[in-house]
């Protein structure tokens, strides 16, 4: 999914309107995040490059388990993120994955969302947006999160590739977070950025599909190819000084998007042991509907990928040097 660094509105009417529901709800939210337990609950965050099959991992995990997430309406609402998950937690609770997305977004009220929105509102000081801007405290983002997880009853999970942009941040903002990370073959990720930023108006004014890595710069100048490649591998590199600041490696599950794909039972079987070792009361939903055939996205064999396997090569030498 592409960063959002604003908020932008179809219409003026469309951003009052969103203002004055917000305001309407704003006691509700209040009363809400005030009901909320203890806000040092683990949090689960999806990690991982853009394009790594972390939007499948997302559905997946809420279609499965029983958890607290961002919703559309949340995403849409996000000065109230509580009082929109009450208002829809019903059809959250009951919802069946439609496994549908297109680059990351599903439809759907109570569809999962990054919810690129409530982050900038949260925390537009943060790596990439850097506004200036307060945004709200870690405290408070922690009791929000703990109190949409008291309306589903269960901790939650979170996705946005964006946050991992400033590690060290996200850890210091919440220090009970564990992570999920997804990897993909290499190529096949970076073949599927190159194809994702041909949509133009999903793409930041530098260029980027989504997230920019540390070390982005020295790719500022380069072509699609040489920049896809460079994200991918760039990505991989910061998770992995991130994880290395960890005080537990078990903090860790490692997924690959191949075999979520082939053995998605096995994965969330992995998941479900994977909780259970850092304390979050994450559940399997009862009697659940057969999941839908999935099947690996490999990318053409192609000049393009010719051209990925040799940048992937030479990035990757460049990177360990």
């Amino acid at each position: 999914m592409s960063q959002e660094p604003l908020v932008s509105y179809s219409s003026w009417r469309a951003k009052y309107l969103n203002l004055i529901v917000s305001g309407l709800l704003s006691p509700l939210e209040f009363v809400l995040e005030q009901r909320a337990r203890s806000d040092d609950q683990p949090i689960c965050f999806i990690v991982g490059p853009p394009r790594s099959g972390s939007t499948l991992l997302y559905e997946l995990m809420v279609t499965r388990f029983q958890c607290g997430y961002f919703s559309n309406l949340a995403k849409r609402l996000f000065r109230v993120p509580v009082a929109a998950t009450w208002l829809c937690r019903k059809v959250m609770r009951d919802r069946q994955g439609s496994f549908d997305s297109v680059y990351g977004e599903l439809e759907g009220n109570a569809a999962p969302s990054e919810a690129g929105r409530i982050w900038v509102h949260w925390m537009p000081y943060a790596a990439p947006y850097l506004l200036d801007k307060p945004g709200l405290t870690p405290a408070r983002m922690r009791r929000k999160l703990a109190a949409i997880g008291r309306i589903a009853g269960r901790p939650m999970i979170v996705k946005n590739m964006i946050l991992q942009s400033d590690f060290p941040l996200l850890l210091k903002t919440f220090p009970n977070a564990v992570f999920i990370y997804i990897d993909r073959d290499w190529a096949d990720n970076a073949h599927s950025l190159v194809r994702a930023r041909q949509d133009k108006t999903s793409m930041d004014a530098s260029g980027w599909w989504s997230l920019r890595p540390t070390g982005w710069q020295a790719y500022a100048d380069a072509d699609p190819v040489t920049q896809s490649c460079a994200q991918v591998v760039l990505s991989h590199r910061d998770l992995a000084a991130g994880f290395n600041t960890l005080d537990h490696p078990d903090r860790v599950l490692k997924i690959s998007y191949e075999a979520l794909c082939t053995e998605p039972e096995r994965a969330l079987s992995d998941m479900e042991a994977f909780f259970a070792q850092n304390g979050l009361d994450v559940m399997r939903k009862p009697a659940p509907q057969p999941l839908p055939g999935i099947t690996v996205r490999r990318q053409p064999e192609d000049e393009t990928r010719s051209q990925i396997m040799a940048r992937l090569d030479k990035i990757k030498a460049d990177a360990a040097a």
